[in-house]
């Protein structure tokens, strides 16, 4: 019998601001000590300091709600909700789609109506130096049928395999690489996980950071 793949319900289409701080400190909670996630990405604190400031900004515009308190409570809310995906994206790859592990997680879990067979490699990977130094941008095409992608950087030969690690794992199609050493080469490829597993690794690009 086929293993049935589940997927993280985040539901944060139409999500409120005070109903997203419960749901990251719900999922910060059940993860904090987990054994079975181990290495969450967002790192929980970041996580949590986020959903620090939203709380505050939600108080402050509670008190006085006037243009300056709500520019302040969405720009929490659109940084918190950012932090949230990408820890779903974590959880999705972490659990290898199994039901207890993404409930155990804190979410709700949805099965795969429509099986994807095998991803193609994503295209048009693109590695951009930045005005900031020990800052590259790293953007590529969308793949459908992706649950996340596997971005991966090298800073020594990109023909050794020894000398590639994974970055991050995310459900968006771009990532800021930070901290990074100035007037230093790095390389970057990317990979797109489905339900059918992972796909081949694009093309490589590369950029020095300034």
């Amino acid at each position: 019998m086929q293993k049935v793949y589940y997927l993280v319900f985040l539901g944060l289409s139409r999500i409120v601001p005070f109903q997203l701080l419960l749901k990251a400190r719900n999922i910060v909670s059940k993860l904090t000590g987990n054994p079975d996630f181990a290495t969450p990405t967002p790192p929980l604190p970041t996580v949590s300091d986020a959903a620090d400031v939203l709380d505050a900004a939600l108080k402050a515009h509670a008190d006085n709600p006037g243009p300056r308190e709500k520019e302040a409570r969405d720009n929490a809310f659109d940084v918190l909700k950012g932090l949230v995906v990408d820890l779903g994206g974590y959880i999705q790859a972490a659990s290898n789609g199994r039901k207890e592990l993404i409930e155990g997680a804190g979410c709700e879990v949805r099965r795969d109506s429509s099986p994807i067979g095998q991803l193609p490699a994503p295209l048009g990977l693109l590695a951009l130096t930045t005005s900031y130094a020990g800052r590259l941008d790293i953007r590529w095409s969308g793949v459908p049928g992706r649950i996340l992608y596997a971005l991966e950087i090298c800073a020594g030969d990109p023909k050794v395999a020894s000398d590639w690690s994974l970055l991050v794992q995310t459900s968006r199609n771009r990532f800021s690489a930070m901290g990074l050493q100035s007037d230093h080469t790095y390389f970057f490829r990317v990979a797109a996980l489905g339900t059918a597993g992972m796909s081949p690794k694009s093309d490589t690009a590369s950029a020095k950071a300034a």
